[in-house]
């Protein structure tokens, strides 16, 4: 994993030997302005994520109890998983990061067990849950994130190809 986001890291590679203009300095100096409130963002995950994941949970059970019978452990190792990321990608402020380390390849396993379609509606519950118990402004951080998950999931399997064909070109 690298230490710091994909484009600031792409940013250096391409600059190596040479003085960043200060065009190129813009996007790091956001990344600093940031840090402070996605670092905090962060240590609410950190701290709150699996209350937050259990809510999610027992909602989704109110909507889906045979898939919360079978499969529950499941659901809550993949959504921590989900919430983890997430906060690791905030704190990078680097959706790359999220989607190739986990998006693409949860999706991959949801949809070869035909699981895409409730697992949409659990991290439903899951933006519900966090919409309503934690602030705006870790919100506006996470919110991306789960909406990722969401739309990857609503993604039919043969298109769901065509992205990770268009994610390794990249």
């Amino acid at each position: 994993m690298q230490a710091i986001n994909s484009k600031l890291q792409e940013l250096i590679n391409e600059n190596e030997g040479q003085y960043l203009s200060p065009g190129d300095l813009q996007g790091m100096k956001r990344y600093l302005q940031t840090f402070a409130e996605r670092v905090k963002t962060y240590e609410m995950l950190r701290e709150k994520g699996d209350l937050l994941v259990r809510h999610a949970l027992k909602k989704f059970m109110s909507l889906h109890p045979d898939i919360m019978q079978k499969h529950g452990q499941r659901c809550y190792y993949d959504m921590t998983q989900v919430m983890r990321y997430s906060a690791l990608a905030i704190l990078k402020d680097d959706p790359r990061f999220f989607n190739d380390s986990l998006v693409l390849w949860q999706c991959n396993i949801l949809t070869a067990y035909q699981r895409q379609n409730s697992c949409g509606v659990a991290y439903r519950c899951l933006k519900e849950t966090t919409q309503a118990h934690l602030p705006s402004s870790a919100n506006q951080y996470l919110d991306p994130y789960i909406n990722r998950m969401i739309e990857a999931l609503d993604i039919p399997p043969k298109l769901m190809a065509n992205v990770q064909k268009a994610a390794i070109a990249t």
